[in-house]
This record gives C-alpha cells, sequence and structure tokens, in this order.
C-alpha cells in the first residue's frame, strides 16, 4: 500500500522550515504560561475548601482543554485555508491536477497534512492534562473524551478551511473566509440559542410546540453543532457520573439543554445521546460534506462557471 504523494510532499514541506517548530513553540509557550498564572491564581482560593486537590485538578484540567480548543481554533484553519490556494498562487494547481491522481487522493492528502500537524498539537497537550492526575478529580475517560474532542474539532476546522481553498484563488481571501465561517459557527450557536430561548422558553406556559420530541431533537442537535457548548455540557455529566451513551431526557440536568424536560406536564420518555457522541456524529458528517465539496470543486482554473462565462462573453 502506497503512502499519498501529496500526503508526503506537503509533510516535509511543513516540517523542513521552521514556522511549524515555531508555532508548535509558541503554542506550548502560551499553554505553559497561562497553566501557571491560572494555577497560581486558583491556589488561594482552592486551599481553603475540603478537596482543593481536586478541584484544583479539575480546574486545571478544564484550563488546558479550552486554551487548546481556543489554539487548535485559530491554527488548524489556517494551516487548511492555503492549501490548494497556496498551489495557485505559486502556479503548480493545474500541474498538480494534471498528475494522475485522482482529485479524492489529493484532496484527502492536504487535508491529512493539515490535521498530521494538528494531531502534533493535540499529543504536545498530553503532558498538561496529564499534571491533573497529580491533584485528582479527573478521569481517564474525561481525559480521552477531551482529546478525541479536539481532534474532531480539527477535522471540522481543517475541513471548513479546505473547502475555501478549493473554492477561493487567494489564501488571504480563503483565510479570512475560514475564519470568518468559523467565528459565525462559534458566535451565531450561542446567539440564536439565547434569542430562541427568551422568545418561546422563557414563557409560561411554554407552546406546545416547544416541548415536541422533534424541537427537542433539534433543538440538541443545533447545540452540539458549537465544540466548546458540546463538550462543556459532557464534562458536566460526565462529572456526575452519567457515562452512557443514551440516556432519558428527562434525566438531563441541564434546562436550557433538554427544556423538555422541565416545561412539559408530561414525563418525557424519549432518549437522547450524549452532548459528546452527538458533537462527534454531526462534526464527522459536515466534514464529509465539505471535503466532497473540495473535490467537487477541484478542477483547472480554466473550467471554473465565471470563468467559462466571461470567455463566451469575449
Amino acid at each position: 500500500m502506497s503512502i499519498n504523494p501529496v500526503l508526503v510532499k506537503e509533510l516535509r514541506g511543513r516540517m523542513r522550515g521552521a514556522r511549524a517548530f515555531v508555532i508548535l513553540t509558541v503554542y506550548l509557550l502560551v499553554l505553559a504560561i497561562t497553566m501557571t498564572l491560572f494555577y497560581l491564581a486558583i491556589a488561594d482560593v482552592a486551599r481553603f475548601t475540603l478537596d482543593a486537590n481536586q478541584g484544583i485538578g479539575r480546574a486545571l484540567f478544564l484550563f488546558v482543554t479550552v486554551i487548546a480548543l481556543i489554539q487548535i481554533g485559530i491554527v488548524v484553519p489556517s494551516q487548511a485555508a492555503s492549501a490548494l490556494t497556496s498551489e495557485k498562487e505559486s502556479e503548480t494547481y493545474d500541474l498538480l491536477i494534471s498528475t494522475l491522481l485522482p482529485p479524492w487522493k489529493i484532496v484527502l492528502g492536504k487535508l491529512l497534512a493539515a490535521l498530521a500537524y494538528a494531531l502534533l498539537l493535540i499529543i504536545a497537550v498530553v503532558p498538561f492534562m496529564a499534571l491533573s492526575f497529580f491533584f485528582g478529580g479527573v478521569t481517564v475517560m474525561e481525559v480521552l473524551l477531551a482529546l478525541l474532542g479536539l481532534l474532531v474539532t480539527c477535522i471540522l476546522f481543517g475541513s471548513i478551511g479546505l473547502a475555501w481553498s478549493a473554492l477561493m484563488r487567494r489564501s488571504l481571501v480563503s483565510t479570512t473566509l475560514t475564519q470568518a465561517t468559523n467565528a459565525a459557527l462559534l458566535l451565531g450557536i450561542p446567539f440564536l440559542a439565547v434569542i430562541f430561548l427568551s422568545l418561546f422558553a422563557d414563557r409560561w406556559p411554554p407552546p406546545a410546540w416547544t416541548t415536541s420530541a422533534p424541537v427537542n431533537y433539534l433543538w440538541m442537535a443545533w447545540l452540539c453543532l458549537h465544540p466548546f457548548i458540546a463538550l462543556g455540557v459532557s464534562e458536566v455529566y460526565l462529572s456526575q457520573g452519567e457515562t452512557r451513551l443514551f440516556f432519558p431526557v428527562n434525566e438531563a440536568t441541564m434546562e436550557p439543554f433538554a427544556p423538555i424536560a422541565e416545561v412539559s406536564d408530561r414525563p418525557a420518555t424519549f432518549l437522547m445521546l450524549h452532548p459528546w457522541l452527538l458533537f462527534t456524529i454531526e462534526a464527522l458528517l459536515l466534514s464529509l460534506v465539505l471535503i466532497a465539496l473540495s473535490i467537487r470543486w477541484l478542477r483547472p482554473l480554466d473550467e471554473r462557471p465565471g470563468r467559462r462565462r466571461r470567455a463566451r462573453q469575449a
């Protein structure tokens, strides 16, 4: 079985220069400095509590996960957004797609190269997460699910960047649109959720349709598209001992996440997926769609619809 030549070429190009090591060094420095400052800040507060060590361990674990998620959300899209546009700017794009490699192999090679670097960033986070074990309060399952959430987030953000890179001609435009899409995803979901809650869920009695199972499924699916919300709610459930993949919605302890359990006068009996599982399924499905679109958009520059139209007009 031969290794994807695009992947080999990209990895060699990324690792030969100093850029990859500079980014990794800055990434770890920011993580180490912020984690040290955070520890100093909470150590004085937590020493007066009975389970001080467990509280510190859990706080450090959550802090490292959030910081890693933010940094991955910045680094990975910028890496993926220039995967194909860099070929167009250096005028090697037509040569690349004129090779015998099928389009799916080119796209997957570019995406895997970006994800391989992201995987390096995730592995670099593991020692910081392991520090929380010295204090306690964190289980192995929580760490593994946090790493899975980081990996799935990388795939989602990388697929968004790759799709814009396949569609645009300039890296600056592609990177800007990628970051704008990610910002819309991270800010738009909670904004619309707050609007929905203020309009309907806070009224008493609530409209009947808001307590229906389909609406609540859509509500949970919508919120779980947000990596911070999905992983944050998952952590709350896991800290309360809820490790089942499916559990009754009336046992959900977070009202905004499953409002039907609180507002309905009838006991809700349908099952809900654990937020981390729902986020993983949704993110991977959305990534598959974006990868398929990237493969479809991978065509010679002269065959783009806009260019063909201008050529006919000329």
